[in-house]
Formats: C-alpha cells, structure tokens, sequence
C-alpha cells in the first residue's frame, strides 16, 4: 500500500468564513414539505454534492464525472474522473472532492476556480472491505472545517478519518464506526454527524463527535437512534407505503446528511423494501422529528426512492438539492432556512 500526503495541506492559509446575505429571517421548518422533479435535469447517479461559485456540483458516477448546475437550467459535465464520490467546499473556495476505485485509487484532491488540480492525499492498493488502520482508508462523502481539517465518512468499513491542516496523519475517528454516508458540521463547528447505516438498530442512525477548536474530534456517540421515532404526529403526513407509522417505514438506508443554519439536521433515507423514501428532519438537540420532505402522493413530482446527496444551495440559499443513488434527475425543494455555511462564494 502507498500512501503520499501533499505537502501543500501544510501551508494552508485559513480564512474568514463567508456565508450568504440576510435576504430575509430565517425559520425553522416545521411540517411536511415536497419535494419537486426538476425537468430540465437529464439523469444521473449521483453520489455527493456541493454548492460551489454559484452552481450545484454533482458528483456522478455513470459517466465518471463532476456535473455543474447552473440555474435555471443549464447542465454540463465540469470535470471528468474515474469514480468520484463526496464534494465539498474549503474556507480558500477550492472544491475538494474524493475518488475512489477499489484496489486502484483512493484519494482526496482540491480543483481552484482557475482549474489546478492538487492532491490532498492518494493511495493505492486500498481494500474496501479490510482497509487498513492509518491511510485514507475509503473516502465517501466530505465536511470541511473553517480551519481546512477534511473530514470524511467511510464505506464499507474505513470508519470516520479526518486530516488537521499542517499533518500527514490522517486520524481515524472513536469509536469506529463502519457502514458511513452523509456527513456535516453544526453551524458552530463544533459538532460533527455522521449517518450510519449498519444493520445493527442499536447503532442506526446519526454519530455526533465534539470539535475541539482545532478541528479534532472527541470520543463520538449515537446522537439519534432512527428506529426510535413515529411520524403520526406531523400534521398532513402522507401513510408509507406498507403502512408503517415507524420512520424506519421512511428512511431505511441512511445516506444524505446537511445541517442548516438554524442547526437542523436533515437525514436523507432510501427505500427500505415496500416503504417509501425521505428527509427526515430533527432539531439540532436530535430529541424532536421537527419536520418530513417526501413526494405528493400519486404524483411525479416525487423524490429519489434512493436518496443519495443533500446540499442547501441557490441565490439565497434556502433551496435543498437532493440527488438519488440510482438513475435520477436533480430535485429541489423550496424552504424557509438557508444552510449551514462553512465558505462558499454566491
């Protein structure tokens, strides 16, 4: 296995945080809202995703390649790769995104606005399934702390490693836990989620770790336990598909996380057997089920029934982008909070 850390992380410069103009007040969500097709998308299968220089990247995985939306409706391919997976954006406006192909490559890289690709980590001879104890392990999705430490989730069994700026050890987060998707910061930086979709109920669900102020993380705990929570009592709530009061019944297999300003976290799920896809929303002390983002019922307007990706983006950045797993277009939804910004330009 060979394992090169680019020597440029250590001369990371940080910077002010940059978020998106008071256009009006934000509100928490509350309810049940839907989720709309975009029409003008063609298909992707999509992994993660990021809001970037005014346009939403996508990570696509057939053809191999970063996608760039630009509203309302322009879509091209950005830049071609071999298997890309979690996007994210650092505090200097560099896209950061993880590739991987198993056996072959894994590594973390960096794209400036003015097309400079530069490596962040890269390995070789990565097993998915044994990976090792130290390395880049296998990079899913991505968070970026306003001090440049990477974090990233990993699939099957890498765990959560993260990367302080000026070090060439990655760090693999405690406890280790396998089976990770979605991943993001609380509007403070100090807390990191992760989803976890492990068979095991006991440990199903969102992982927080404390940030200490340098980016490293403390001793993580299952924050929320989805198996735990009943959607009858949202108002308006369409009945899964089998029935199902349980929000098991809505998110079976975690995969998307985002956190908006507000510091709700968003929990994206795929359909479980004959139950039906969602966001499950839960307020930032992960003890309420504040709100649910789900297709009409007997409508095209829909939602992925393989949610893969989350991302608050648009002019105000109140709209959230939703990618499926499977073959899919882009879909949206409109809502009253803007998302959790680390820096991004409008």
């Amino acid at each position: 296995m060979k394992l090169a850390c680019v020597s440029i992380l250590m001369c990371f410069v940080s910077v002010s945080p940059i978020s998106y103009a008071e256009v009006a007040q934000d509100a928490p969500v509350s309810g049940v809202y839907y989720a709309q097709k975009m029409s003008v998308s063609p298909h992707f299968k999509a992994s993660g995703i990021a809001w970037w220089n005014g346009r939403l990247i996508i990570s696509n995985r057939e053809p191999a390649a970063l996608h760039a939306f630009t509203p309302p409706d322009k879509f091209e391919v950005a830049k071609k790769l071999t298997r890309p997976v979690g996007v994210a954006v650092d505090p200097s406006n560099r896209l950061v995104f993880a590739e991987k192909e198993d056996k072959i490559l894994y590594r973390i890289a960096r794209w400036t606005e003015g097309g400079k690709e530069e490596d962040i980590l890269k390995e070789t001879g990565v097993d998915n399934k044994k990976p090792g104890p130290k390395g880049i392990g296998t990079p899913q999705f991505l968070a970026i702390h306003p001090n440049g430490t990477v974090y990233w989730s990993g699939f099957p069994n890498g765990g959560t490693r993260y990367l302080l700026p000026g070090s060439n050890d990655v760090i693999v987060a405690s406890p280790k836990i396998v089976h990770t998707y979605g991943i993001g910061l609380s509007p403070k930086h100090d807390w990191l989620y992760v989803n976890s979709k492990i068979p095991n109920r006991d440990a199903r669900g969102v992982w927080r770790f404390p940030v200490d102020k340098d980016g490293r993380l403390g001793k993580g705990t299952l924050f929320i336990r989805i198996d735990q929570f009943t959607t009858t009592h949202i108002k308006g709530l369409p009945p899964a598909k089998d029935g199902s009061d349980s929000l098991l019944g809505w998110v079976g297999r975690l995969q998307g996380l985002a956190v908006d300003r507000l510091g709700y976290i968003y929990v994206g799920g795929a359909e479980s057997h004959s139950s039906g896809a969602a966001v499950a929303v839960f307020t930032p002390d992960g003890k309420k089920l504040a709100a649910m983002i789900v297709a009409k019922p007997n409508s095209d307007l829909g939602i992925p029934t393989n949610i893969s990706g989350l991302a608050f983006g648009g002019k105000d950045g109140r709209t959230l982008f939703i990618t499926g797993a499977g073959t899919y277009r882009l879909y949206q939804v409109q809502l009253p909070v803007a998302g959790e910004v680390v820096s991004r330009k409008r």
